[in-house]
């Protein structure tokens, strides 16, 4: 039954495009022609315009160690400034740290000459019998420490820590990038180098290069802490991963116009391409703080440090590390291992295998699912060998798997909290309740064995803090209290803005509301929620999930024509499920502007994207976006049957990154489905992009692909097979549509050579197709560019509407 429905649904598409191109007796309803108030509303609701603007969205708590926390919340409107809370779960009592007059009196008295603003920098609060210490920044070199609530503030002169340092465990000493060296620094203390054998292209806690902001870091405009740098916890050594990139091939960008003069300047990146035989390179090292021990401990040969898994955990004298390690031909393994700072020595406690994919989350980069208990010597291991993204308990000196502590179609997505002490792990999970399967729910995990215990019935995504990986920042979660019997949860809908919650941990009852957040900005602006929708995949049986937003004129007359808002990269899913993600998603951005347009934009969660079962996720290896493109063209069928306003003849699609690479495909593999898309910094080949196992294509899509050197040792000769189908130049004399590719000169994720030479296959095949370039511009040019923004409305307005589009320009964007 399900089958036979499928085939008929996914007739509907083919019939309308027959009617378009034959004609029909019936005659077609009047197109629209947005105007220049239409852009204007469009651009109130941008995701740029509108990051940020739901205040009290989260709430970040500072624990104290008496199981009490502070925040900082915005009060009232933007004008109010902010204020901050005290709260104490065991009386479910919230109030305000200070009183702001009481505290801006006291500032004065002290010498404060800025008041106001110094009371909104609350740096630390520190408990005190019956009172609290509050530091607050006064300046670069001067905190004022005020106590509460007597009110009586005095300065202190100290060395505030840079935002690019690393603090150790005592926040009194931490360490900085100097010349390709780490060194340490203190609040009473000369700075001293760590290490002194740095180089360029093999430093200590250096961005590498593959971390795709080369160009920035060597012009001085990223300024970030040590780079896979941990402290022990006791602070008394420094463990890290050092990334040997010397014998890359440099890859050029040209700067046309560099601001300084009309010669272009030539930028030097180092690149390992998909396929070339010299790839970075990774090796650990260990730092003696006290005698300035450097020892060196190598990866084992054919192994590389998995870059995201960072320092999983310490034993308790902070000897030892544990860390992951991954190699990427077939089949795929990663290990747990422990090393030992002190001998050097590398001991395996751990492999997972796969054909596919080995990851410590069960999404790409997220912050690893593992958490080590020195003391209980057990580590809790994520793993999805039966299939789902589960929870394996561990033991700590043998690796001998336990117990499985979570079971069942559905997975775990973070660890968000444990009490060791307790026996107890907090997660969330998706999938285990009915409903969408991608809200993440709150749950208490027993580490001795049990069910796990739905913490909170709200039908919503709950977004409770995770902390961050190695790659975006390596912060631990902080949602738990450290008497661990609370626990911080911010839940919403597509509908509902955020409200953040004080749970209790042992049955999820709210102790205490702790803001709703205020919506009324984003409101005001005119945004709309979408709408969620169960459609289904195309072997008509698997079910797949979109969000659509819906043109605030939508009418039932097929007068709308509909635009697919895609990605395509196989790290995370993209359909909308909250309200922040919703309002100003990360990536694709416009879909509420476009249906301020006048069009249906949907983004399809198909088959190869993450966040589901792994054989779901797996659809994507070696096929890229192909499978997820079959489901969009028959979730999009389904629709046209749904929504009658759909004009199912006129369908766009746009994307950036990989959904400039599937946006282009899509226009290539379905000509008769697509008509118009726009490609941004699209990764249109794989052979032009960045290989190797640390950072490359191949542990994403395919595994190690095999090639011959080339004369120089470096470049493989040719497309390695695996790769070869999916280089959309192969499908460049498919183009029947119009198409815009677009890409900034110094984009260091999707190179813009990758858009160049599928231009060139372009001109090889003789099709029409439209570019734009964009001097200057890297990779963040769909968030940061007024002019990309503008054409990109303008291309679907005049391609679909078939109208032209009236004389508009954004205001600056920020960037």
């Amino acid at each position: 039954m399900i089958a036979s429905r499928y085939r008929r649904i996914g007739m509907v598409l083919t019939s309308m495009a027959a009617f378009a191109a034959t004609g029909s007796a019936i005659a077609a309803p009047p197109r629209s022609s947005p105007n220049a108030d239409d852009y204007a509303r469009a651009e109130r609701v941008l995701d740029t315009r509108l990051r940020g603007s739901v205040r009290n969205a989260t709430v970040t708590p500072h624990w104290l160690p008496d199981g009490r926390f502070w925040y900082r919340r915005h009060r009232g409107n933007a004008q109010e400034g902010i204020e901050f809370v005290l709260v104490d779960p065991t009386t479910s009592a919230r109030q305000p740290l200070f009183d702001p007059e009481a505290l801006r009196s006291a500032l004065i008295t002290a010498g404060v000459g800025t008041p106001d603003d110094v009371a909104s920098r609350v740096e630390a609060v520190e408990p005190d019998a019956d009172r609290l210490w509050v530091s607050l920044r006064a300046t670069p070199t001067q905190v004022a420490k005020c106590e509460i609530p007597t009110y009586h503030c005095h300065m202190a002169t100290r060395e505030i820590m840079p935002p690019q340092a690393l603090a150790a465990p005592d926040n009194q000493r931490w360490l900085m990038v100097r010349d390709h060296n780490l060194w340490l620094h203190g609040r009473e203390m000369t700075a001293q180098p760590l290490t002194v054998d740095g180089e360029d292209g093999f430093g200590y806690g250096v961005l590498p290069d593959f971390s795709l902001r080369a160009i920035p870091r060597r012009a001085g405009r990223v300024q970030a802490p040590p780079f896979a740098v941990w402290w022990s916890p006791e602070g008394e050594r420094v463990f890290g991963v050092r990334y040997d990139e010397r014998r890359l091939t440099s890859y050029p960008y040209l700067d046309s116009s560099p601001g300084d003069g009309a010669r272009p300047v030539v930028h030097t990146v180092r690149l390992g391409l998909l396929g070339d035989t010299q790839q970075v390179r990774s090796s650990w090292f260990a730092l003696d703080v006290a005698d300035g021990g450097n020892r060196v401990i190598p990866v084992p040969e054919g192994w590389q440090a998995l870059t995201e898994a960072g320092a999983l955990g310490w034993a308790e004298d902070g000897r030892k590390v544990y860390t992951a390690i991954a190699r990427y031909d077939r089949p795929a393994r990663l290990r747990l291992v422990e090393i030992d700072l002190v001998n050097g020595s590398v001991r395996t406690l751990h492999e997972e295998r796969s054909e596919t994919r080995v990851q410590l989350n069960a999404l790409s980069y997220q912050r690893p699912a593992v958490v080590v208990l020195p003391a209980q010597d057990r580590i809790v291991w994520f793993s999805q060998r039966d299939g789902w993204g589960h929870l394996y308990l561990l033991d700590r000196r043998s690796g001998r798997v336990e117990r499985q502590l979570t079971h069942g179609n559905w997975l775990v997505r973070d660890i968000v909290g444990v009490d060791a002490d307790a026996g107890q792990l907090y997660v969330t999970g998706s999938g285990r309740e009915p409903g969408d399967p991608y809200l993440r729910r709150l749950y208490r995990v027993p580490l001795d064995g049990g069910d796990p215990h739905l913490l909170g019935t709200t039908d919503a995504d709950h977004a409770v803090d995770a902390g961050a990986g190695t790659v975006v920042g390596d912060r631990a979660p902080n949602a738990l209290s450290p008497l661990g019997n609370a626990i911080v949860d911010t839940y919403s809908t597509l509908s509902q803005p955020p409200r953040s919650v004080l749970r209790a941990v042992d049955d999820g009852r709210v102790l205490l509301t702790l803001e709703d957040a205020d919506a009324s900005t984003v409101i005001a602006a005119g945004w709309r929620p979408p709408r969620r929708e169960q459609l289904f995949a195309s072997d008509g049986h698997t079910p797949i999930y979109a969000t659509i937003y819906l043109p605030p004129n939508y009418r039932e007359d097929g007068n709308h024509p509909l635009i697919d808002a895609m990605y395509g990269g196989v790290f995370l899913h993209n359909a909308p499920v909250s309200y922040v993600e919703a309002v100003s998603a990360h990536n694709p951005v416009s879909r509420a502007s476009l249906a301020k347009l006048g069009f249906v934009v949907v983004t399809i969660d198909g088959r190869g994207t993450a966040g589901r079962d792994k054989a779901f996720h797996d659809a994507s290896f070696v096929h890229a976006a192909d499978v997820q493109l079959d489901d969009h063209v028959a979730a999009i069928a389904q629709l046209a049957e749904r929504y009658p306003g759909i004009d199912a003849t006129r369908i766009g699609i746009y994307g950036h990154s990989f959904g400039g690479y599937s946006a282009a495909r899509a226009l290539l593999r379905y000509p008769d489905v697509y008509s118009v898309g726009v490609a941004s910094a699209g990764s249109h080949n794989f052979q032009g992009i960045y290989g190797g196992a640390i950072h490359g294509m191949d542990r994403l899509f395919v595994g190690q692909p095999e090639s011959d050197p080339g004369a120089d040792g470096h470049h493989g000769r040719g497309v390695p097979a695996a790769f070869a189908a999916l280089d959309n130049a192969t499908l460049a004399d498919r183009l029947r549509g119009n198409l815009l590719l677009v890409y900034g000169e110094l984009d260091e994720h999707a190179m813009p050579a990758l858009t160049l030479q599928l231009a060139a296959a372009l001109n090889r095949a003789d099709r029409d197709y439209d570019l734009l370039y964009l001097a200057g511009q890297d990779h963040e040019l769909f968030r940061n560019d007024r002019v990309f923004t503008r054409r990109l409305w303008d291309y679907f307005v005049r391609h679909l509407h078939g109208a032209e589009p009236p004389e508009y320009s954004l205001a600056p964007l920020p960037r």
